[in-house]
């Protein structure tokens, strides 16, 4: 059938080698004695000359935003990035990327507008996610804004577990401990020694499995959030808590396949995104877990959170 259907189907020799040629003209390769590299000079794209005879018009613009980011002129940074999204002719990743830039850069900048910034967040990248990373991602950014608004969110509280529960790191546990109970509840103290508990048992594993630098950051970490700790609550009810927090070891203790909490690299698959039921039993899974955590706020807490 193949033959019958494809048996007046032929190529022109002469045709193919001519557009192989004009392929290998366009493509010239470079020999390693004729390569000379682009020598730029710190900050060379801010000259107007050597900018001019970059092609990449969106690179350039992402080299200033960043250098602006970096060097704390936060509302450079903001236009710059505002700039780049008003290019338009961008890919979902792409916009993702820089509404998050946006967003982070408007919370740090003189005039934060939060209205804005809570619209943006909603309305503009919450519609763009499609991986498993994009959305471990805009919990963190959400913590961030949550944060900078002040005062108890149930948001704040669900995506910060929704964070520990698929990455048990100890920054994550840290954001969990700036819950704000005080609007709901007063006298939550367990929560907040139990949260910076966690972080300190997987900072000290940090430090005892790294290396170099990686292993000096974590190890200058260890103690002073030790020292923190001690200071405020003291060794006994910090060793109490440890015992609570840690007694399963610093890798998460959720009943499931390592698959549903790969790392954000690994999870490009769009059927890898928790939907809200997914997220509702990942919220009541952490809750039965760590169960001393939330047991002096868990009729006003707990109960909201599995209930709504």
């Amino acid at each position: 059938m193949l033959s019958e259907a494809f048996g007046d189907f032929t190529f022109d020799d002469d045709e193919l080698v001519s557009e192989r040629k004009d392929e290998r003209e366009r493509d010239e390769l470079i020999g390693p004695t004729e390569y000379e590299a682009v020598k730029h000079f710190s900050k060379w794209f801010l000259d107007t000359k050597m900018a001019s005879q970059h092609k990449d018009v969106r690179e350039l613009a992402s080299f200033k935003a960043a250098l602006a980011y970096h060097e704390k002129d936060f509302d450079s940074a903001l236009q710059c990035y505002k700039e780049m999204l008003k290019a338009g002719d961008h890919k979902n990743s792409y916009r993702y990327a820089v509404i998050d830039s946006i967003i982070r850069s408007a919370l740090k900048s003189c005039s934060a507008d939060m209205h804005a910034i809570v619209s943006l967040l909603h309305d503009e990248i919450f519609p763009l996610i499609t991986t498993y990373g994009e959305q471990l991602q805009y919990w963190a950014l959400s913590l961030e804004v949550y944060k900078k608004i002040g005062g108890f969110s149930w948001k704040y509280l669900q995506n910060a577990i929704l964070l520990c529960a698929s990455v048990d790191l100890a920054e994550h546990w840290m954001m969990l401990a700036d819950t704000d109970f005080d609007d709901i509840q007063n006298g939550v103290k367990r929560f907040r020694l139990g949260c910076l508990c966690r972080a300190l048992c997987l900072l000290e594993f940090r430090a005892l499995n790294s290396r170099g630098i990686v292993r000096d950051i974590s190890k200058k970490k260890t103690v002073d959030l030790r020292q923190q700790l001690h200071t405020e609550y003291g060794a006994e009810k910090v060793n109490a808590a440890k015992l609570k927090m840690c007694v399963r070891g610093v890798k998460t203790e959720m009943d499931v396949s390592p698959i549903s909490f790969a790392a954000p690299h690994d999870c490009k698959m769009k059927g890898m995104l928790k939907e809200y039921q997914e997220q509702k039993n990942i919220i009541s899974q952490f809750l039965n877990t760590f169960k001393w955590l939330f047991e002096e706020c868990w009729h006003t807490v707990v109960v909201a959170l599995i209930e709504d």
